[in-house]
C-alpha cells in the first residue's frame, strides 16, 4: 500500500505542484505486486490493479523508515550554554554585506541558531527599514497584534510591561498565541541613558537541568495544560499548552513556553493538583533565575540579534533617558523552511 500510494507517474502525482493526484479509495486494500524488475536506478512494479510505477532507487532510499527515525533524532542538535560558555562559544557575528549578499552570510546565521538559538548581524543601519530588510533575508515577518515591524520605547501603546522602562524577567514571548513567534528580531535604534543590558536564557539547558534533578517536575511541565492570555482593550488573546513541548515522535523537548507575566487564572489542573502546580513552577524558575545560568550584553545601534523564541528566554535590566527598540517576529514555519533549505533540520 505505502509503495503503491507514492508512485509519481502522472496520473498519480503532480510534478510541476509537488502534491498527490492519486485517491487512495481508489487502490484495493488488498493491493500487490505482481512483478517487478530492476531498470538502470529505478524500480519498475506491475501492480494488481493493472497499474505500473516507476520508482527512482535513491529516492526509496532517502525515504526509508529507518533513516527518518534516524534523521529526527539526529538533526543539528543544540549545543546548551550558561553564562561562562556564552561569552566564550562561536555564535555568529555575521557583517550585514555578507548576510545580505551571500548564502554563506545566512548558512553562518542560520547554523548560530540551531546550535545555540541566537546570532547577530552587525552594521546594519540603526532605521527601522534597514532592520527590516535584515529581517527579511532569513524569513517572512509574523505578523500579530503588535504588527508588522515595531518601534518602541516607553511609551505606552500596548498593554504590556515592555512598553516601559522597567526590568523584564527572562521570558518567552507569544505564549497565548496559538502559535508562539519563532524567532524575536532585536536592534536598539538609539539610547541616550544607562541600563537597559539584554539577558537571555538558555530555556534547553535549564530544562536539561530540571530533568536531570528533578524528572518528575520535568514529566509534569511536559504534561500539565496552562492557559496564557493577553488583555488591553479590544483585544483578548487566549491560549493553551505544556512549559515543555515535545516532539510528538521522538520526545525530544521543541519549545519552552515559559511567561509569568502572561499567566491565565490557573484552572486547568483539578483543584487538588494546584499546589503542586506552584511547586512545579517554583523549580523551573528558580533553575532559570540561577545567575550562572544569565547571558547579559548589551545591544548597540548597527547589531541586529536573532533570538529562537522557542529555546532562548529573553529579559532586560531596567533604563534610564530614552531607548528606542525595533525588530519584529519570524514566523517558525517559515523560519524552519530557510533552515530545512540550508540541511540543517
Amino acid at each position: 500500500m505505502w509503495l503503491r500510494d507514492h508512485c509519481v507517474c502522472g496520473e498519480c502525482y503532480n510534478v510541476s505542484t509537488n502534491q498527490r493526484k492519486l485517491d487512495i479509495l481508489s487502490v484495493p486494500d488488498d493491493i500487490h505486486p505482481i512483478s517487478y524488475i530492476e531498470d538502470g536506478d529505478n524500480l519498475r512494479i506491475s501492480w494488481s490493479d493493472g497499474h505500473v510505477s516507476s520508482y527512482n532507487m535513491d529516492w526509496l532510499w532517502k525515504n526509508n523508515f529507518e533513516r527518518y527515525f534516524y534523521h529526527i533524532s539526529h538533526s543539528t542538535r543544540p549545543i546548551l550554554w550558561d553564562g561562562s560558555k556564552a561569552r566564550r562559544m562561536q555564535v555568529g557575528h555575521v557583517a550585514v554585506e555578507s548576510f545580505m549578499n551571500s548564502q554563506s552570510g545566512v548558512h553562518a546565521v542560520v547554523e548560530s541558531i540551531q546550535k545555540f538559538g541566537v546570532a547577530f548581524v552587525r552594521n546594519v543601519l540603526p532605521t527601522l527599514e534597514a532592520t527590516k530588510a535584515v529581517a527579511l533575508r532569513l524569513a517572512n515577518i509574523q505578523r500579530t497584534l503588535f504588527g508588522d515591524m515595531w518601534e518602541f520605547s516607553d511609551t505606552t501603546v500596548h498593554s504590556d510591561t515592555a512598553y516601559s522602562k522597567q526590568s523584564l524577567d527572562a521570558h518567552t514571548d507569544g505564549t497565548y498565541l496559538t502559535e508562539s513567534p519563532g524567532l524575536q528580531v532585536f536592534h536598539c535604534l538609539h539610547h541616550e541613558g544607562t541600563g537597559g543590558q539584554t539577558l537571555l536564557v538558555d530555556g534547553f539547558r535549564a530544562a536539561a537541568e530540571l530533568k536531570s534533578s528533578q524528572p518528575e517536575v520535568y514529566d509534569r511541565l511536559s504534561k500539565n495544560v496552562m492557559e496564557a492570555h493577553y488583555l488591553e482593550n479590544g483585544k483578548y488573546y487566549s491560549n493553551l499548552g505544556t512549559v515543555f513541548m515535545c516532539h510528538p515522535i521522538s520526545g525530544a523537548l521543541e519549545q519552552v513556553r515559559y511567561n509569568l507575566y502572561d499567566r491565565a487564572p490557573l484552572l486547568t489542573v483539578p483543584y487538588e493538583g494546584i499546589e503542586q502546580v506552584y511547586s512545579d513552577l517554583k523549580w523551573l524558575t528558580r533553575v532559570i533565575r540561577d545567575p550562572t545560568g544569565e547571558w547579559w550584553f548589551k545591544l548597540e545601534p548597527g547589531i541586529v540579534v536573532f533570538i529562537d523564541n522557542w529555546r532562548v528566554l529573553h529579559g532586560r535590566a531596567s533604563y534610564t533617558a530614552t531607548r528606542r527598540m525595533a525588530g519584529c517576529y519570524l514566523g517558525r514555519a517559515d523560519y524552519l523552511s530557510t533552515a530545512r533549505q540550508l540541511g540543517f533540520v
